[in-house]
C-alpha cells in the first residue's frame, strides 16, 4: 500500500529555510456554499502568523480595509485610510499609494489558510518568514535556471496581503519589507522578511534549492 506523502516530505528544501513555525499555504477557493466563512475579525497577515504556528482558517474577509481592498473583498479604495496614517505628505500621495496596490483579480469564494502540514497538495501561493541570507537563497535559486533578475516591487503597505500574496500570484515571486501593519499586528520578528511563492515557483524553487552551493562554504 502507498503512503501519501506529506506536504513537508515534498518541501523538505524550502521548509528548512524557516527557523520558527512552517511555511503558509494560501488558498483562494472558487467552490462555495450556503455554510461559506464568515468574515475574520483578525488581519491577514495575523491569520498568516497564526497559521505559521499551526492554525488554519477559512475567511470570506479580514479586519484590515487595505488588505480587504487588496485581496478583492472590497472596491472601497484604503486613499482615506492612508492620508490618515500619517505615512503620506498630502491627499495626492495617499491616493497614489492606494492606486499603486497590486490587487486580486480572481475570482474566489473565499480564502484558506494554513501550515504546510495541514495543505493537501494544493495552494495558490507559499508565505515564508526567513533572514536575509535564507531569503537570498530564493532569489539565487530563481535566477539558477536562466540567470534572471528578481525585481523589487514595495512601498512599505499592505506587504503580506500585497507583495507576499497577490504579487507572488501574479508574479511567481514577491518579496518585501513588511508593512507598518503586518510587523505591529502580527509580530513577526525585526529581522524576518516575508517572501511569497506562487505554487509553480514553489516547485521550481525547492527542486533547484539543492544544488546551490552553501553560502558560507
Amino acid at each position: 500500500m502507498q503512503t501519501r506523502k506529506s506536504p513537508f516530505s515534498r518541501y523538505p528544501e524550502l521548509s528548512r529555510l524557516m527557523e520558527t513555525g512552517e511555511p503558509v499555504c494560501v488558498t483562494f477557493e472558487t467552490g462555495g456554499d450556503e455554510n461559506s466563512p464568515e468574515k475574520s475579525r483578525f488581519l491577514f497577515c495575523e491569520l498568516v502568523q497564526k497559521a505559521r504556528m499551526g492554525e488554519e482558517f477559512l475567511i470570506s474577509g479580514q479586519g484590515c480595509p487595505p488588505g480587504d481592498y487588496v485581496l478583492g473583498f472590497s472596491e472601497k479604495s484604503p486613499a482615506a485610510y492612508y492620508l490618515n496614517s500619517g505615512r503620506y505628505k498630502d491627499w495626492k500621495a495617499a491616493e497614489n499609494a492606494a492606486l499603486s496596490l497590486p490587487r486580486l483579480e480572481k475570482k474566489f469564494c473565499f480564502i484558506k489558510i494554513e501550515p504546510l502540514s495541514l495543505n493537501k497538495g494544493n495552494f495558490d501561493v507559499m508565505i515564508l518568514f526567513l533572514k536575509p541570507e535564507k531569503a537570498m537563497r530564493i532569489v539565487q535559486a530563481s535566477a539558477y535556471s536562466e540567470g534572471k533578475r528578481t525585481v523589487l516591487d514595495t512601498i512599505g503597505a499592505a506587504s503580506i496581503c500585497g507583495d507576499c500574496t497577490v504579487l507572488a500570484y501574479r508574479q511567481g515571486i514577491g518579496l518585501s519589507f513588511g508593512c507598518k501593519g503586518s510587523r505591529k499586528h502580527s509580530g513577526y520578528e525585526d529581522f524576518e522578511v516575508p517572501l511569497g511563492l506562487s505554487f509553480k515557483k514553489t516547485i521550481e524553487i525547492e527542486d533547484v534549492l539543492s544544488k546551490l552551493p552553501e553560502t558560507r562554504k
